[in-house]
């Protein structure tokens, strides 16, 4: 992320883990819906990049969360 202090780096990196909890569920309680992750995200498009960058979320749409994503929001719960 280029333009950004280290502080602001650091919100949006923790932002983004509080924010895979929120996509995380998403994908569980709709694991019919496609779309559950991209409508949970929505306004959201630096947290959503920084996630896509971190290997968090798959590539391809419809995104979803790796097994990687899913690790940080269950680290993010037992904190």
């Amino acid at each position: 992320m280029t333009g950004r202090t280290k502080a602001e780096e650091n919100f949006i990196d923790q932002y983004t883990r509080k924010l895979l909890v929120e996509w995380a569920y998403a994908q569980v309680a709709t694991p019919l819906n496609e779309e559950a992750v991209r409508t949970a995200s929505l306004g959201r498009p630096v947290f959503f990049a920084h996630a896509l960058a971190k290997g968090w979320l798959t590539k391809r749409e419809p995104h979803r969360l790796t097994a990687k994503g899913f690790g940080v929001a269950a680290s993010f719960l037992k904190r």
